[in-house]
C-alpha cells in the first residue's frame, strides 16, 4: 500500500496548516523527492486566514514546491491567480460572495467551503486543461467522520492519503517538532487556523481567537449586521461574543478542540 503516490492527475487542496504540509511532504517523499507533473498544489485563499498561515505556504513553496494560490473572483474565469503579496488579507473573497449570495453560509449551508474553495481550485484546473483529477485533502486518521463525509461525496474524487496511513494528530506533530521550519500560529494555538473565526469552530476556541486578537470580530460581526442574519443561531453573535469576552473573559472550556465540531473540508 502507497497511499502516498499518486498515479494519476491529482490536486493537494492546501489549506496552509501543518496536515496539509505534512501530507505534501509524504507524497513529494513517496515521488523520489521531487513532486510529479500531473500532481498540482493549490491554496485558496478567502481572505479570512490568519498571517501566519499565508507565511507558511509561502515557506513551503519556498523551500519544497511550487504551489499555486487562488481565489474567488467575479471576473470572467470567476478565480483569480495570487501570491504571497498579493494575496486578499481583510476577507475580501468571502464578502464579495456574501454580497452576491445576500445571506450568511451557516452549518448547514456551508457555501463557502465549495464557492470559496472547491470551486475556485476547479476553474484554475480548467483554466489549464485539466479536466479531470483526484482531489487530495489533509484529512487525518482520528477524524473518521470528516473522513467518511468529504469521500462518500459522489460528485467529488476525493482521497485522504493520511487517513490511509493511519496518520494521527500526533504523528503530524512529531514531524513538525523535528522540522527546522514550522506554522507559528499565536501561542501555537490551532484554534487561529483556517479561518480566524470560522463559525464551524467551537465556542471555546473561538473566544480564545477573540480574546487574543479582539479586532478579528470585527469582519464577522460586520457580515451580520449589514445582511440582518446569523452564521450560526444556535449561540450568541459575534457582536456579543466580543462584548462577553470582554466583560465576562472566556467562559467555555479551555480545552474543547475546535476540530470536534462540524466536519469540513477545510482541512487543518
Amino acid at each position: 500500500m502507497k497511499p502516498y503516490f499518486l498515479q494519476y492527475p491529482s490536486v493537494v487542496s492546501f489549506s496552509g496548516g501543518r496536515s496539509s504540509g505534512y501530507l505534501l511532504a509524504k507524497i513529494i517523499e513517496a515521488h523520489s523527492g521531487q513532486l510529479p507533473d500531473h500532481v498540482y498544489v493549490v491554496f485558496a485563499n478567502t481572505g479570512k486566514e490568519h498571517i501566519a498561515t499565508l507565511e507558511f505556504v509561502r515557506e513551503v513553496e519556498l523551500r519544497w514546491c511550487r504551489i499555486v494560490w487562488v481565489e474567488r473572483s467575479d471576473n470572467e474565469e470567476k478565480f483569480a491567480v495570487k501570491d504571497f503579496e498579493s494575496a486578499s488579507r481583510n476577507g475580501e473573497p468571502f464578502e464579495q460572495l456574501i454580497r452576491k449570495k445576500k445571506f450568511l453560509p451557516n452549518p448547514i449551508m456551508r457555501f463557502c467551503t465549495s464557492d470559496l474553495k472547491v470551486v475556485p481550485i476547479k476553474n484554475y484546473m480548467k483554466s489549464i486543461g485539466v479536466l479531470e483529477y483526484t482531489t487530495v485533502l489533509g484529512l487525518r486518521g482520528d477524524e473518521p467522520r470528516r473522513v467518511a463525509m468529504v469521500t462518500g461525496d459522489p460528485s467529488r474524487d476525493v482521497v485522504c492519503p493520511m487517513a490511509t496511513a493511519g496518520a494521527t494528530r500526533s504523528t503530524i506533530m512529531d514531524f513538525w517538532k523535528k522540522s527546522n521550519f514550522d506554522l507559528k500560529l499565536p501561542n501555537g494555538d490551532q484554534a487561529f487556523g483556517n479561518c480566524d473565526l470560522c463559525f464551524l469552530k467551537g465556542r471555546a476556541p473561538t473566544d480564545r481567537v477573540v480574546h487574543q486578537n479582539p479586532e478579528s470580530v470585527e469582519w464577522w460581526a460586520r457580515m451580520e449586521l449589514e445582511t440582518g442574519g446569523t452564521f450560526r443561531k444556535d449561540r450568541a453573535t459575534y457582536q456579543q461574543i466580543r462584548i462577553q469576552v470582554a466583560e465576562q473573559g472566556m467562559l467555555f472550556n479551555d480545552i474543547e478542540d475546535h476540530e470536534g465540531t462540524l466536519p469540513c473540508d477545510c482541512t487543518g
